[in-house]
Formats: C-alpha cells, sequence, structure tokens
C-alpha cells in the first residue's frame, strides 16, 4: 500500500490545472463549458500550485498500483499520473485534453501515517479514479456533489475487490472528510454512506466476508487497560466449555515486563516481549483477521531497527525501520514480483537503489530523493 502506493495509494496519491477545457475541432467556436477538478477533501484547488504538466513525468510504479485497482473490473487506464509536491491532496482533473490524477507523495503517507493503513490512501486514490471512468472529468459540467457520492461508490466497490473490509474502506473519509457540504461536496455522512453502499453492493455480486462489518485497522499502537465490562461479565463458575469473557487487553503473560499476549479493540494483537508496558524487543503484530502485520523488532512501542511489514495489498517490505517506517537498507517487494533494493528515509526511497521487474531484469537504476530518481 504502503506507501508507495500509494507511494508508495499510498504514493500512490497526484498536479496540474483543470482550467483548461479539451480542444474543439479547428474554425468552431469553443463551447462554454465549466472545467473540472476534483479535489478529494473539497478544498479550492489553486492552479498557481500544480506542476506544469509539460514536465510530465511516468511513475511506473503508481501506474501499476493503478492497474492494479483497475484490475478487479476489467478496465483500463485512460489517464495519466502524475506527482506534484505541496498540492497537499489528490485530485483527477483535465488539461488540454488529457486526463491526469495529481496526487502529493507527502500528504498520501501522512494519511497513512494518521490511519495506520495503507488503505487510506487507496481509497483516496480509487475515488479519483472513478471520476476518470465515469465521465465526470469531461462532461463540462464541473464539480458536483452527485459526481462526489458516485466516486466514492465506486472506491467502496473497488476496495472490496481488492480485499479491504468495509472499515478499512472508510479510514480515508473519516478522516478527511467535511462535516458541512459546499456546492460541490457532499457532506461526510453522505459520503460515508456512498462508500458503504458500494462495498455492500460488491460483497452481495462476490461476498468475501462472513459479515460486512469487519473492524478496523488499529489506531492506538500502546497497550490500553482491559474493558471492565468485558471483565465484569466473565462467567463464576467457568467449565471445561467455556472461554473467560476476557477478549481485550493482556490476554495471556506478562504484558509489563516480559512476553505476552495483548488483544487490541479492533481484534488486531501483539505477541511478543514488552518493557514498562511498552512493546519492546522480538515480537509479531497481527491483523483482525490473524494474518501477519509485521514481524521483527519494537524500541519504546514502535518498529525498530530490522524487521518484515506486510501490506494488505500484498506488498512487504523487509530491512531496517526507525520510528515505525522504513528507514536504512531494504528490500521493497510488490505483490506482482517486482522489487526495489536500496535505501530508504522517512519511509520514502532515499538514496542509490534498483527497481528489478518480476523476471529479475534491472528496470531501473539510480539515486533517489524523497521517493523520487533524481540523477
Amino acid at each position: 500500500m504502503n506507501v508507495k502506493a500509494v507511494l508508495y495509494v499510498t504514493t500512490l496519491v497526484l498536479g496540474a490545472s483543470g482550467s483548461l477545457l479539451a480542444q474543439s475541432p479547428a474554425r468552431q467556436p469553443m463551447l462554454v463549458s465549466e472545467p473540472f477538478t476534483c479535489n478529494f477533501t473539497g478544498a479550492a484547488v489553486d492552479p498557481q500550485v500544480l506542476c506544469n504538466y509539460m514536465a510530465y513525468t511516468a511513475n511506473g510504479h503508481a501506474e501499476r498500483v493503478v492497474d492494479r485497482i483497475l484490475k478487479p473490473i476489467g478496465l483500463l487506464r485512460n489517464f495519466k499520473i502524475m506527482e506534484c509536491a505541496n498540492t497537499q491532496n489528490c485530485f483527477a482533473t483535465v488539461v488540454k485534453g488529457q486526463r491526469f490524477i495529481i496526487y502529493d507523495g507527502a500528504f498520501m503517507q501522512r494519511i497513512e501515517d494518521a490511519t495506520e493503513t495503507d488503505w487510506s490512501a487507496i481509497s483516496v486514490m480509487a475515488h479519483e479514479i472513478g471520476h476518470h471512468l465515469q465521465g465526470h472529468t469531461i462532461d463540462g459540467k464541473g464539480g458536483q456533489p452527485q459526481k462526489e457520492i458516485e466516486a466514492d461508490k465506486f472506491s467502496g466497490f473497488v476496495l472490496h475487490q481488492l480485499g479491504a473490509s468495509l472499515e478499512e474502506s472508510l479510514v480515508a473519509i473519516r478522516l478527511l472528510g467535511n462535516e458541512h457540504a459546499t456546492s460541490t461536496h457532499p457532506a461526510k455522512p453522505a459520503r460515508i454512506d456512498a462508500i458503504r453502499k458500494g462495498w455492500l453492493e460488491a460483497e452481495e455480486l462476490y461476498p468475501k466476508w462472513k459479515t460486512a462489518n469487519k473492524p478496523a485497522v488499529a489506531t492506538a499502537p500502546k497497550p490500553i487497560a482491559t474493558d471492565e465490562a468485558t471483565a465484569s461479565a466473565r462467567p463464576t463458575t467457568p467449565t471445561r466449555t467455556t472461554t473467560p469473557a476476557r477478549t481485550v487487553g493482556c490476554v495471556s503473560g506478562d504484558c509489563a515486563d516480559g512476553r505476552g499476549v495483548f488483544v487490541y479493540p479492533t481484534r488486531e494483537r501483539y505477541a511478543g516481549a514488552f518493557e514498562e508496558g511498552d512493546k519492546h524487543g522480538e515480537g509479531t503484530e497481527y491483523y483482525a483477521d490473524g494474518k501477519i502485520k509485521y514481524k521483527g523488532n519494537f524500541r519504546d512501542n514502535v518498529r525498530s531497527d530490522y524487521g518484515v511489514y506486510y501490506y494488505r495489498n500484498g506488498d512487504r517490505y523487509a530491512g531496517w525501520f526507525q520510528k515505525n517506517v522504513p528507514n536504512g537498507k531494504g528490500v521493497y517487494h510488490f505483490a506482482d514480483g517486482d522489487r526495489f533494493v536500496g535505501y530508504f528515509k522517512n519511509g520514502q526511497r532515499h538514496g542509490p537503489g534498483i527497481l528489478y521487474n518480476a523476471d529479475g531484469s534491472k528496470e531501473e537504476e539510480g539515486v533517489y530523493e524523497q521517493d523520487q530518481k533524481v540523477r
């Protein structure tokens, strides 16, 4: 997800002005229409801060991530993907007839950091893709609340097909959605409902989960106290056929200073070493469905030193961590078999590195800064 998708959605997640209209045939008057520039958060987009589309360079990994989003619905990419720093957003637009998805990689990384899941950035990207695929960017009608609803519903449908739970599909809009409606964007509750409808529609057609209300990814890394209400409901005379009701908190071992198993309210869990109540030493984090999330070392409750992180989209990173993110030498394995071998800083490629195709051939080699190749 990680960001690279987004790097990672993440970074996945995009820079040209939507103020230019598609060109009309020669000698014919240009019809008056309103340009379209979708901004996921609903904030205004200032064309002055956008990248010059003439300087467009392809982002191979971002394009592969987008293609992965499109694959479950059998469609091909009909737009270009472009990273533009300092835009603080991700949006779809059209410049002189060329469709773009523009993203700010640092912005997408912050979304992932805030939500503790790469699904947030993926959902933002899927939303913008929805605008292009549904013709919103070329109908000349500008931004409209109904277009946002349709793009949100598309996002929910696609994330279901990619394997996200309902709550994972909603994390981005819960974080970034506006509480109040505007002339172009509905209020957060309406957008949440649209994503939910898209996810449930996909669930009805292609059921994957036993329930449509799976828990969200954990957002609090530090263990919390056992739920007292749950503890008080414990049977007074347990038998061999009953199990303790205490399923949240430290369920076994020593979660203060030793080794133990701690279960979060989200149903994610950690099994490993503790020191003064923090994850400290070797341990393993698990997603709510029991799959491994991270296996490696921790210091003062954060991922540190060497470890392996398994992303929900099938990617994984094996290497050095600092403050929860890749930092140092490592290998980022993409779900499609490609891999990047090199150095990372604050979760981004930084330093020498090589991108290999799934067949082992080199696709790209160079020196990177803040996830961009500089030479």
